[in-house]
């Protein structure tokens, strides 16, 4: 039987959907962005930053879609009351996504004169770490084909033009305050050479960005490396097996024993028979964290106590 709060709950979303408003939500005074919005936001749990994009626009139909509703993405009375806001709110839609040129060009940074393009130059890679940090996965200093598909997802996400190209209206939705460079992918010709050791260390984070976010499965990643979710020694093997130094998935127990003994200049492994993580130059791959950001990549540190401490040698 409903309780007594989930039936004065149904009862006001009734008498919203009766009270007199305008015949359509575009005859109300319509919003896109702005308080009301990050209001919206916080009460579906969703990334706030007062933009009606298409990430909003999904969580609202399922919210609608579960309190009975018709899901058509657009926030009016009767949602606000079933958000449990009170008040007199504006409507809320999806915001137009097409841009005209000149919008585009000083969106990325593009309008003249035109910021130098960087993907690796010299001090430029402390913004590209910068960049990968704030999109959650590994910061190689590098804007590799990873770091291109994470900012594309980041800009979906957003509502923005999605070039891969991250400019002043990309780096201003990241979060992030003054004047940096635009980045880009660069090409192949031209690039600086590459020590064996960066090339594993490069492979290594590649490895991790791949299955950064995808789900955690007891098992996963031991039947093949290849999986749709990865538990813990699964994740640490699979980016072992990245880096071309593991054959064989191994549990946490048997990571126990590889490699060598001790921390690694640039790679060490944490293991116990319950559980096992990697860092791999100061950056902690660990599903233990995943629940919090999303992403198996976490920027704090965790103690060692328990856990036996190794390395792949030479790393």
């Amino acid at each position: 039987m409903p309780s007594a709060q989930a039936i004065a709950r149904r009862a006001a979303i009734a008498c919203a959907l009766i009270v007199l408003v305008p015949a359509t939500a575009e005859a109300a005074t319509v919003k896109t962005r702005g308080p009301s919005v990050r209001l919206a936001q916080k009460k579906l749990d969703v990334a706030v930053d007062g933009v009606f994009g298409p990430g909003t626009s999904k969580a609202v139909r399922k919210f609608q879609r579960a309190h009975g509703m018709t899901p058509d993405g657009i926030v009016g009375p009767a949602t606000w009351v079933a958000l449990g806001v009170r008040g007199r709110h504006p409507v809320l839609k999806r915001a137009h996504l097409r841009k005209s040129a000149k919008a585009h060009a000083a969106a990325h940074g593009a309008a003249r004169p035109r910021p130098r393009a960087t993907s690796t130059g010299g001090g430029r890679k402390s913004s590209i770490r910068l960049l990968q940090r704030k999109l959650g996965i590994g910061a190689d200093g590098v804007f590799g084909p990873g770091t291109l598909s994470a900012v594309k997802t980041f800009q979906k996400g957003k509502g923005m033009t999605v070039d891969g190209i991250v400019g002043p209206g990309t780096w201003t939705a990241l979060g992030v305050r003054g004047r940096h460079p635009v980045l880009k992918r660069g090409g192949a010709r031209g690039r600086p050479s590459v020590s064996p050791t960066r090339r594993l260390l490069n492979r290594a984070v590649a490895a991790g960005n791949r299955i950064a976010r995808k789900p955690y499965r007891y098992g996963g990643g031991h039947g093949s490396f290849h999986d749709s979710a990865y538990d813990c020694s699964g994740s640490v093997s699979y980016v072992l097996h990245g880096m071309g130094l593991l054959d064989v998935p191994m549990d946490s127990s048997d990571l126990m024993s590889y490699g060598a003994a001790g921390p690694g200049k640039y790679v060490t492994i944490y293991a116990n028979p319950g559980h096992a993580f990697m860092v791999i130059e100061g950056r902690r791959f660990d599903t233990s964290g995943q629940g919090a950001s999303g992403s198996r990549w976490q920027s704090d540190t965790r103690g060692a106590g328990g856990y036996t401490v190794r390395h792949p040698p030479g790393l």
